[in-house]
C-alpha cells in the first residue's frame, strides 16, 4: 500500500530511541523526511544517520519537551529547515518507579504528569500553529494500553496517559475545521529502554521478581495478561503510527488505537 506521506515533513519527539527511534526510521523508509527530536542529542543524531545512510532525509534537534521554549524552538528549526510541519508525533515519555498511589511522592507524580501528558500539550500546541495556517496535518499522541485501564503500582504513568487520550480527543474536535486529523496509539508490552527501567524498578522492589532477570519479567508480565500471549514490536507500533499519518488515514481522527494483543478490548 501507497501511504502518500513521501516528502512530507515529520517531527518525532523523543525519538533517538526506543519506541520513538523505531518510527522515525518507519516514517523515513515510507519517504517522509524526518526530524529527530530528543533529550539527548547524540541518540537523535544517531537515529538521523541512520535515515541519512539509508538514503533518506533527517535533522537531528536537542530538545527539552517540557520546556516550552525548546519546543517553540524545534518547531521554528523544523520550520526554517523543511518549510513546515506535516506530521507530528508526540512520543516522549515514561514512568518513575512503582509504588501504591497512596505512597507514591508527589514529585514522582509531577515528573510523570510533566514528561507524558505536559511534552504532549506543548508540543501540540506550538505546532497546531503551523498546521492551521496551512490546513492540514496529522498528529498522533502516544498513549499505553495503561491510559485505557487503571493498573496497580503505575498510578501517575496511567493518569497521564489517561490524560493523553482525553487531550487528543480535544484536539481532534478543535482542530477538525483546519483538515488536521489527531488520534493516539495505545501500545501493549514493547521492550523498550523504558520498559526495562519499570522491569527494574519492579526487581528491585518486590521479592517474587528478585531472583528475575529483566527480560523474565518482561515475558512473565506479558504471557499473564496479554491474550495473544507475546509482545508486540516497535516495527508493528511504527507501521500503525504510519498509517495514521497517511493519506489512507485522512477520516480517522479522535481515536485512541490500542495495539496491545488483546488486553484492552472495547
Amino acid at each position: 500500500m501507497d501511504l502518500k506521506i513521501r516528502g512530507k515533513i515529520a517531527l518525532v519527539t523523543g525519538g533517538g530511541n526506543g519506541l520513538g527511534r523505531a518510527i522515525a526510521l518507519g516514517l523515513a523508509t515510507e519517504g517522509a523526511k524526518v526530524v529527530v527530536a530528543d533529550l539527548n542529542k547524540n541518540d537523535a543524531q544517531k537515529a538521523a544517520k541512520e535515515i541519512k545512510s539509508s538514503g533518506g532525509d533527517a535533522l537531528a534537534i536537542a530538545c527539552d519537551a517540557i520546556n516550552p521554549d525548546d519546543v517553540d524552538l524545534m518547531v521554528q528549526k523544523t520550520v526554517e529547515e523543511y518549510g513546515t510541519v506535516d506530521i507530528l508525533v508526540n512520543n516522549v515519555g515514561g514512568g518513575f518507579g512503582t509504588s501504591f498511589v497512596a505512597r507514591t511522592f508527589i514529585d514522582e507524580w509531577d515528573k510523570t504528569i510533566e514528561i507524558n501528558l505536559k511534552s504532549a500539550f506543548l508540543c501540540c500546541r506550538s505546532v497546531a500553529q503551523v498546521m492551521m495556517k496551512n490546513k492540514k496535518g496529522r498528529i498522533i499522541n502516544m498513549s499505553s494500553v495503561s491510559g485505557r485501564q487503571g493498573e496497580p503500582l503505575i498510578g501517575p504513568y496511567c493518569a497521564a496517559k489517561f490524560g493523553v487520550v482525553g487531550l487528543t480527543q480535544v484536539l481532534a474536535k478543535e482542530l477538525a475545521r483546519f483538515d488536521i486529523t489527531v488520534n493516539s496509539v495505545c501500545p501493549g508490552y514493547v521492550f523498550t529502554p523504558g520498559w526495562e527501567k519499570l522491569a527494574q524498578s519492579l526487581k528491585e522492589a518486590h521479592a517474587s521478581f528478585a531472583a528475575k532477570s529483566l527480560e523474565e519479567i518482561f515475558e512473565t508480565r506479558v504471557k499473564s495478561v496479554t491474550p495473544l500471549g507475546r509482545p508486540q514490536t516497535a516495527e508493528e507500533v511504527a507501521s500503525l503510527v504510519a498509517y495514521l499519518a497517511s493519506e489512507e488515514a485522512r477520516s480517522i481522527t479522535g481515536q485512541s488505537i490500542s495495539i496491545d494483543g488483546g488486553i484492552f478490548m472495547n
